[in-house]
Order: structure tokens, then sequence, then C-alpha cells
């Protein structure tokens, strides 16, 4: 996702001071003399965590994105001049959750600009916090949104699939019946067959043997008739 994509101040920020959304922001002079700033290496520090506890099967390209987008939205909320933003950059970049650090950090920081105080940093980080919350809750309803369409959809379907596949199983058993009673035809067709063509034979021998008797008796009389006349 390019990070010009995610202008979180154009999305959820009215600025009162005339900036319009997509205006480019002017840096202040202020905010570059702080990065030109080192902070001292303390003797003793204690670290940030370098990662945060996610899901097994989240995918790291994933989360590399959405992280990206993140940051990407909080650099876009940046006002002018040195606030919580350049303060939270300052102690990031040291790496350091060391209270000497903070210390430093604020002097430095009131050096910049006299206004900040530990006060007015924790009202801009507030700031911050609502912003990236409000993000936070918007792209989780659209995701869940998403997430209940394509399974609200994947449901219709598999109802609709399976109605069909009853109907499918129903016409199959009228099929399967009506096959059934087409072999039982069968079957009696032949048993019919072979009963007529029986009987037909039966007739047809005893025509030969009736006309042989017959004829027997014909000749028998008309040889008679050749002899005894």
């Amino acid at each position: 996702m390019s990070k010009d994509k995610f202008d979180w101040k154009g999305l959820f920020i009215n600025s009162d001071g005339g900036e319009e959304p997509g205006e480019q922001k002017q840096e202040s002079p202020k905010a570059k003399s702080s990065s030109s700033s080192s902070f001292p290496n303390p003797g003793s520090t204690t670290k940030f965590p370098e990662k945060t506890t996610s899901p097994n099967n989240l995918s790291q390209d994933v989360l590399n994105t959405i992280v990206e987008m993140y940051e990407s939205g909080f650099e876009g909320l940046n006002k002018p001049g040195y606030d919580f933003y350049e303060f939270f950059k300052a102690i990031k970049a040291v790496g350091s959750n060391d209270p000497q650090v903070y210390k430093m950090a604020l002097t430095m920081a009131q050096s910049v600009d006299s206004a900040v105080s530990k006060s007015s940093l924790l009202e801009e980080a507030d700031f911050y916090i609502n912003e990236i919350e409000k993000v936070h809750k918007k792209y989780t309803e659209q995701g869940v949104s998403k997430k209940e369409s394509i399974q609200n959809g994947a449901r219709i379907k598999k109802e609709n699939l399976s109605s069909e596949i009853i109907a499918l199983e129903k016409k199959l058993m009228e099929i399967q019946n009506q096959i059934s009673g087409k072999k039982n035809d069968l079957q009696s067709l032949d048993i019919n067959l072979v009963t007529d063509i029986s009987e037909i034979d039966q007739k047809i021998a005893a025509n030969d043997v009736a006309k042989s008797k017959i004829l027997a008796t014909i000749v028998s009389v008309v040889d008679g008739i050749k002899h005894n006349l």
C-alpha cells in the first residue's frame, strides 16, 4: 500500500487553521532543529519491545502492510511545529525507554518550543491515540462487514446447492424407479414371449400331426377304392 493513499488527516480532521485536505504541510524550522540534536547514550537503558504478540496464522506480509499503513497515517496526522509526534520520533530514534532519555527529550523539545510541557505532550498524545482508534474502528467494521458478506454469500450458495442436490437426488430416485420398472417389463416380456412361442410351436406341430393323420386315412381310403372296386 502506498503511503500517500492513507491521509488520515484529510479523512478525520477538520483543520481550524485553514489547511485544506491534501494541502502540503509546511515543515516547521523548529522541528528541524530537534532532529539535528542527539541524545547521550545512557549507561543503563530500557529498550522498547521489538515485537508484539500476534496470532500464529497472521501473514507477515499482511502485518507489514497494515503496520506501514498505520505509520503512514500517524505521520499524516502530524501538525506543523513541535508536538507529540516529534517527541515520539525522538524517543523512538534513541530506542530507549529510560527516564533520563525522556527528561533529555523534554529539555531539547522546550529549547525548540517553550510551550512544550508534559501536559501538552499528553494532550497531543490523546489526539493521536483517538485518531488511530477511529481508523482502527473504521477498518475493523469494514473488515467484519466484508467477512460477514462473504460468509452470508457462501451460506446462501451452500443452501442453494443443497436444495439443487436434493432435487436432483429426488429425480435420480424417480429415474431409478423407472429403470427398475422397465427391467421388470423386459423380464415379463421374455417370459410371455417364451410362453407364446411355445404355444405356437405346439400348434404348428399339432397341425403337422393332424395333417399327417387325416391324410393317412384319406390315402388309405383312396387305396381301398383303387384296389377293391
